[in-house]
Formats: structure tokens, sequence, C-alpha cells
């Protein structure tokens, strides 16, 4: 993202958004906003191969942890499964939401293929792959920071 401004002694707004960032002095907008990111609206479709990361080919109870990689608990933290239709089609199953020490539950899912998200944002790498090869899965899910400048991280997690 590029900003020039030119600023005089006044008190300034700065409004920053996913796409720009300006710096407002009533009635004037001082400065050229540049979008941040693609103008596609197909864009996070073409750039990122979204592919299942779990198949259960019979019905599992799936629960676990999850950490970043100093090993501190994601508290409070979303964790989604998603039923995986096609690259470009996923539907929701179940969200749950972690506890203080990082642990969920999502209780029995039936058999089929899936995505499962331990992260709601962009901000960890999503696991490639999870695998569940008995009635109890119990997952021990290790999180990575992902980097923020790339392409994809004004993509919403699919």
């Amino acid at each position: 993202m590029t900003l020039k401004m030119t600023l005089r002694v006044h008190s300034y707004l700065f409004v920053l958004s996913v796409f720009a960032i300006a710096a407002i002095n009533p009635p004037f907008l001082l400065g050229q906003v540049v979008q941040n990111g693609t103008s596609d609206p197909s864009f996070c479709e073409k750039a990122e191969h979204v592919k299942s990361n779990l198949q259960l080919s019979t019905p599992v109870r799936i629960s676990g942890r999850v950490v970043d990689q100093a090993g501190a608990p994601l508290k409070t933290s979303k964790v989604e499964l998603r039923s995986y239709l096609s690259a470009k089609q996923q539907m929701p199953v179940k969200i749950v939401t972690t506890n203080g020490d990082g642990r969920f539950d999502l209780g029995k899912i039936g058999s089929g293929k899936y995505r499962l998200l331990p992260s709601s944002t962009r901000a960890f790498e999503q696991p490639q792959h999870f695998n569940c090869p008995n009635e109890e899965c119990k997952l021990a899910i290790e999180l990575r920071a992902n980097p923020t400048d790339l392409p994809l991280s004004v993509c919403p997690i699919r």
C-alpha cells in the first residue's frame, strides 16, 4: 500500500480499512489513497486452491487442543468444520470455541470430506492434513504464524 500525504498543523482523523488508509481534515481529504489488494472479485478463488484437509471413512468423535508456535493455548478461538464440496464451495457443519486451555470438542462427525479450520484468521497458516483413523480422534494442533504481507492476506479464510 502506498500513501502520500501533505499534512499541515491541524487535527486529523485517520481512517484505516482493509482497502485503504486516509487522513481526513473535514471537509478536505489530503493525500492519495491507493487500494490494497485486487479489484478482481474472484481473486481469492483463483489465487488459493482450497483442498479437503480431513477425510473420514466412518463416523468419528473429534476433539483436540490448539496452540501457537510457543506452545501457548489459543483461548476462546473459533474452530470451524466445513463439509468440502469443491474448491469453491464448502458448507459450515459445526463451529465451536476453544476453552481457556485451547481445547475444543466437535462431537461425533459423520463420514465424508471436510475442511477443518482451527483458526478463524489468516494470522495463522491452516493445516494441510489431519489424520483421524479411529472412532476417537484427539488432535494436537500447532498453528504457525502466517506472513501478512502476501496478496492472500486480504482474502477471507476458505
